[in-house]
This record gives structure tokens, sequence and C-alpha cells, in this order.
């Protein structure tokens, strides 16, 4: 797979966070598309299509799991994976990702080289 065409939207409200997973895929030609809201993600996606949405869990006015349950209800972004990257390791959390409509949930403790695996898994 040829990762260099891959783009990743990221969202979180965490600038430090934005950095870690722009250093974290860098290696591998993955282009991050910063956002830094659940409604900035949603005005993105009107400009380009990410080969995976990676999400934050809580985040003012749109929560990530608001925004994938938005997003799985839209015919043209149902499609897109949606990820979501947290340092919640509570099983309701967990849950309510799953229910949804997230397709992986990644807790925000792996070193770099496993959190790009991870990514890269749910991008293919």
């Amino acid at each position: 797979m040829n990762l260099l065409k891959q783009t990743v939207l990221y969202v979180s409200d965490n600038k430090f966070m934005h950095i870690i997973i722009k250093d974290t895929l860098k290696p591998y030609n993955i282009k991050v598309i910063d956002v830094y809201s659940g409604i900035e993600a949603l005005q993105m996606l009107s400009e380009l299509t990410p080969n995976l949405i990676l999400s934050d869990i809580d985040m003012p006015g749109m929560t990530g799991i608001e925004l994938c349950r938005t997003l799985r209800e839209s015919a043209e972004y149902k499609n897109i994976p949606f990820v979501i990257y947290s340092g919640s390791e509570n099983d309701d959390d967990i849950e309510r990702a799953f229910s949804s409509g997230a397709k992986g949930y990644i807790i925000k403790k792996y070193h770099k080289e496993v959190l790009a695996e991870k990514i890269i898994h749910y991008i293919k």
C-alpha cells in the first residue's frame, strides 16, 4: 500500500496531541490534516475526503462519539473509517465508541511505532 497518498483527519482540541500524531505519522508519509473540534471536522469534510478520521472522544461542543454518529448517518461520509483516540480505558467509553459506529478505539498509551501500526491498520 502506498501510504504517500493517504490522509488522516485528526480531530482533537489538544494542540500538543496534534504534534504527536504528525510526528508519529511523518516517517510513513501520511498527511495529517488538523482540526480542533467536531464542527471543524464537518466543515473540512466538505473540502476533502480523508482515508481515516482519528478523533479524540472528549471535546467541547461536539464529542468524538457525536461526530462519529453524525458521519455514520450521512450517505456521503459513512464509509470513511472512524477511529477514536482517547486516554480513557473505561469500558463504557469503548462501548459507546463502537456503538456509535467507530471502526476502532486506540488508547493514548502506545509508543509511536505501535500507534503508527494501529493507525495504518485502520487505513487499510
